[in-house]
């Protein structure tokens, strides 16, 4: 069963009044307990943003754990976010994946293609210059892709993101193992050359959930899951 995402994006960063940026990738990153957790980057006005990934095999024990993968621009010291990704819901023991994309605060819309783990997936949200947003999803596995024009007014662009997210509506991050992103780009450069502040996701109690992994100049960087709550 596909889930809403009930606070999608870091838009939810901006909402819970967790202050905007500027840090380089040296400095503390910024620690969240809501859900994304990977690179972001501000200080500039963002056109573009592209990520490479595969598609995680989840270990499912509790059904409704999920994890959504996504870059986009906005949401990290703004209210919306132009997003596009894939997610991975567990059902019953079984993983359940889909794509979709997301002017947030609009709700999340799905496409219907199959997605398996292994997949290889590339993502990207280019904006034309007038009000004009592209979303492109392409499972380069399974050979096809997505690509869905939508008009926004007033949208800030005042950050970029490459994450993963989650705990979804079961309030469990899934295990997914390791995910890396590779190719990641903003504004057609990479973004790790970009001084991106990395966001550490932790629970409740102060534990880190997810190790984010110092991202290369060439834009790859790995997502470890290390526990769902």
């Amino acid at each position: 069963m596909r889930y809403a995402i009930a606070l999608a994006g870091i838009a939810a960063l901006t909402l819970l009044g967790v202050p905007a940026y500027g840090a380089p990738a040296h400095a503390a990153p910024l620690v969240t307990t809501i859900g994304p957790y990977g690179y972001a980057v501000t200080g500039s006005t963002y056109t573009s943003t592209t990520a490479d990934w595969t598609m995680p095999t989840l270990k499912c024990t509790t059904s409704g754990a999920s994890v959504s993968i996504w870059t986009g621009l906005d949401g990290y010291s703004s209210p919306t976010v132009e997003q596009i990704g894939a997610e991975a819901v567990c059902e019953s023991g079984t993983a359940e994946y889909s794509g979709w994309y997301d002017l947030y605060p609009a709700a999340p819309v799905y496409f219907s293609n199959t997605i398996s783990p292994g997949d290889a997936m590339t993502a990207s949200v280019v904006f034309s210059g007038t009000t004009t947003f592209k979303f492109t999803l392409q499972d380069v596995t399974a050979g096809w892709s997505h690509a869905v024009t939508k008009n926004a007014a007033g949208e800030e662009r005042s950050s970029a993101e490459v994450v993963t997210e989650g705990p979804g509506a079961a309030g469990v991050l899934t295990d997914f193992g390791k995910i890396t992103f590779t190719g990641c780009e903003v504004n057609s450069l990479s973004l790790g050359d970009q001084d991106p502040t990395p966001i550490t996701m932790v629970d409740g109690s102060g534990k880190v959930m997810v190790s984010t992994s110092a991202i290369t100049a060439a834009g790859k960087f790995v997502n470890t899951w290390l526990r769902g709550t």
